[in-house]
């Protein structure tokens, strides 16, 4: 009886001394090792199934005073710079979740699996958006990724527009005084318009290669003086009118 006492005792300090949590390693002639038990790792329950983008590419719209040949072809409308992003994940608990988009280029709006990628102002070329997701135990680290391709429309021909063109002034001026000549050139797709002047008689005083000019007149000049404008303009249409003329009677 006494033998069985001695035996428990001894029990209960190994149990003690070597807890469910280690065991001991050891072969003959060498020191017990005390080795901890592996943690084990937590089931991935949470990935990412797919990065879906509702188009593959992007096509840049047509510049202003430009329109598309075919409207089958979504060059005019700045929306197809919108691109609806979407993650599918594979969630059986719920587990709450953030979402973490990268892009090479433009910016993403919204948050969550439903996303927006605006590439407004992104020149053509090819861009990546990649997705994470971070929660608690049980999520995977993996990253998604997808590419998107922008390239500039090739069916915007130039809408040419002429401006009217005219000038407007006095009908009369007395000699030896000055009178004004104003161009207008409205409407039209023409820009950074370019004035040149002449007059038949009377000297321009000021404002040559403006739209305004002032002529000064002499005593001894009658008859009429014809003010001339020509434009010009990198966006000027071959067929629209360049010049045009205005008489002004000098009296006495």
């Amino acid at each position: 009886m006494k033998k069985y006492f001695i035996f428990a005792f001894i029990a209960i300090l190994l149990s003690n001394a070597f807890p469910p949590e280690t065991y001991v390693s050891a072969t003959v002639n060498e020191k017990a090792l005390f080795v901890p038990a592996a943690t084990p790792k937590p089931k991935i329950l949470v990935r990412i199934e797919k990065l879906a983008l509702d188009k593959e590419e992007v096509i840049i719209a047509c510049p202003p005073m430009q329109i598309p040949r075919s409207f089958e072809n979504p060059c005019y409308d700045e929306l197809y710079y919108l691109v609806n992003v979407k993650t599918f994940v594979t969630n059986p608990k719920n587990v709450s979740l953030t979402f973490e988009y990268k892009v090479s280029g433009g910016r993403i709006t919204g948050e969550g699996a439903n996303v927006v990628w605006d590439l407004k102002g992104v020149r053509p070329g090819t861009y990546m958006i990649s997705v994470a997701i971070k929660g608690n135990r049980g999520v995977s680290d993996e990253v998604r990724a997808q590419q998107i391709t922008i390239r500039e429309c090739h069916h915007c021909p130039i809408i040419c527009l002429c401006p009217d063109l005219e000038i407007k002034g006095n009908k009369s001026v007395r000699a030896s005084e000055s009178t004004v000549f104003t161009a207008n050139a409205e409407g039209g797709t023409a820009v950074e318009i370019a004035y040149k002047w002449t007059v038949s008689q009377g000297e321009i005083v000021r404002g040559q290669g403006t739209p305004q000019i002032k002529v000064k007149t002499t005593p001894e000049m009658t008859g009429t003086i014809e003010a001339t404008i020509e434009i010009d303009s990198p966006l000027l249409c071959s067929n629209c009118p360049r010049t045009t003329t205005k008489t002004v009677e000098i009296i006495r």
